[in-house]
């Protein structure tokens, strides 16, 4: 009796170890106005942005200066799934369940990421009709956290179809470049 005891309690052991040792996500300071006006919860459909001119590509490069500067988690996904559902005040949201297949920056709970568009707000009509368009590559994701009415920590995003340029610039901004050479950044007070 006493050695079924001993696995159940090494199982439990192992249990509570992996748990305590998964990566929490929280909201690393407050969601300001500036912030929801990139992070909002949006897809770019923009598959070649070096052939972009004019305001639009200055647009683009604040917007992606922002994102990298400010986003809790970069990363590369796939959509695997895409869910219709109702709120409880009557509102439609879509829910985007993304596998990390490529993290650039920061840290994805189990490697996967849950993020939502709701009916009324500007990123629902980036999702609404496109189930299958999301579900088919990849995708460069920024999110970042923040901590609803409930308490419970949620992600706001925004996201541009996968390619190796756009990976390599976000790489490039976040210090991660994986070129061969080691990176020295003189300190501001040299």
């Amino acid at each position: 009796m006493k050695a079924p005891l001993r696995q159940v309690l090494a199982l439990c052991l192992c249990l509570t170890s992996a748990c305590a040792s998964r990566p929490q996500i929280r909201a690393t300071g407050p969601f300001t106005a500036e912030m929801a006006r990139y992070f909002d919860d949006s897809v770019d459909y923009i598959t070649n942005l070096d052939e972009l001119g004019g305001r639009m590509a200055a647009d683009l490069n604040t917007q992606l200066g922002f994102l990298a500067r400010t986003a809790d988690l970069i990363a590369v996904i796939r959509i695997e799934t895409v869910a219709v559902s109702q709120d409880p005040d009557g509102t439609q949201a879509y829910r985007l369940m993304g596998a990390v297949t490529e993290t650039l920056h920061g840290t994805a709970p189990d490697n996967n990421v849950q993020l939502r568009a709701v009916q009324g707000q500007a990123g629902y009509n980036t999702v609404s009709g496109r189930q299958d368009r999301l579900q088919n590559g990849r995708w460069l994701v920024f999110i970042r956290w923040y901590t609803d009415g409930q308490g419970e920590v949620r992600a706001h995003w925004h996201m541009y179809p996968h390619s190796e340029a756009m990976v390599n610039r976000m790489r490039e901004a976040t210090g991660t470049a994986t070129d061969g050479f080691v990176r020295v950044v003189p300190s501001s007070g040299s």
